[in-house]
């Protein structure tokens, strides 16, 4: 048996049950009635529908206070739980209706936002004039991952423990579904897709996350009901499975940009010594540093100087080239302080 197969095997649920109470109160929340389907799913749409305006706002206007307003309010957490819950308890019906209803609010969340930016960020036209708030969405990294792991665990164990629900609304601040969903629905608006498909990575390593580590709390917890408890293990086994092989997927370009933005991060930290040496009167006010695949290296600095005769450029490109080894592409703007005072009477 192969090593990953010994793990899994080694797995067992914990002695401990939950009482057919506690899951009734569980599958209660999370398993909407027949009866009440509709005014269910419109309460669900309409709280998409407001949470994307939130989000969608909050990061046009860059405000954190907003953005948080929208994760509060967001309802995805639901379905998310949902589909973890039916794979547990062998609910193929239940599982469908989770999936199908996270995947129209998935929908709507872009639909609204792209509506958002048609009709009122008309100012939003390329990715230059985005604020940060956006902008930091569309470059996921492994740290991403972590959150979205552990607010997974908590939201897991949030829902197998009804007395912790005070703790459900920081489970949904630290784990941000809506904002990336109307980060990507912003960019596809404005053509600019390739920073929206960075925005739904960051959405999908959420959603897998979670799915992943409230599938391991619920069988910890003892949330498998007796009756069915062999066939609902593996039944776990398979959404732990299909969970971990995703997010190992999903691991491999957020390992790739994480390695990438501490290159940069070491290059901008090089650039701003050398800048130091080149020219002690200038101020970095803007510093861009990109060590590209090809081996080379890029630039883009805004500093502002005292000097009324800059340094050369090529001076600071020979200097930071030999410092990392490679050739060295860097374009300077200056910006010339002047100081004037006078004193009258």
């Amino acid at each position: 048996m192969s090593p990953l197969g010994q793990m899994l095997n080694g797995f067992r649920p914990s002695q401990r049950l939950m009482s057919e109470y506690e899951r009734s109160m569980v599958t209660t929340e999370l398993f909407w009635d027949t009866a009440d389907l509709k005014a269910h799913l419109a309460r669900f749409f309409t709280l998409m529908v407001l949470s994307t305006l939130l989000a969608a706002f909050g990061l046009a206007a860059n405000s954190v206070a907003v953005i948080i307003g929208a994760m509060l309010v967001a309802p995805l957490m639901t379905p998310i739980l949902a589909t973890a819950a039916a794979l547990l308890v062998v609910d193929l019906r239940m599982l469908l209706s989770s999936i199908g209803t996270l995947a129209s609010g998935v929908a709507v969340a872009i639909g609204t936002s792209m509506f958002v930016t048609w009709v009122g960020l008309q100012n939003f036209t390329t990715t230059y004039s985005l604020p940060s708030e956006i902008l930091g969405r569309t470059q996921p990294s492994l740290l991403d991952l972590g959150v979205a792991i552990a607010a997974g665990l908590a939201g897991g164990y949030v829902l197998t423990h009804p007395k912790a629900s005070s703790s459900l609304p920081g489970v949904a601040i630290a784990v941000a579904l809506v904002p990336p969903l109307a980060t990507v629905g912003i960019l596809l608006k404005i053509g600019a897709t390739g920073q929206a498909g960075g925005a739904f990575l960051l959405f999908l390593t959420n959603l897998f996350a979670i799915v992943l580590s409230v599938i391991v709390v619920m069988v910890l917890s003892g949330f498998i009901p007796p009756e069915i408890r062999l066939e609902g293990f593996r039944n776990a086994r398979i959404g732990l499975v299909v969970s971990a092989v995703v997010l190992i997927a999903i691991a491999v370009p957020l390992t790739i940009h994480t390695v990438g933005v501490i290159q940069d991060q070491r290059f901008a930290r090089t650039v701003t010594i050398e800048v130091a040496q080149w020219d002690p009167n200038a101020t970095i006010e803007d510093l861009a540093a990109d060590l590209q695949p090809g081996g080379r290296a890029v630039v883009d600095l805004i500093v502002s100087t005292t000097s009324a005769a800059p340094q050369p450029s090529w001076k600071l490109a020979d200097a930071v080239s030999e410092r990392v080894g490679s050739a060295v592409d860097i374009r300077i703007r200056y910006r010339l302080e002047v100081a004037d005072e006078s004193t009258s009477g």
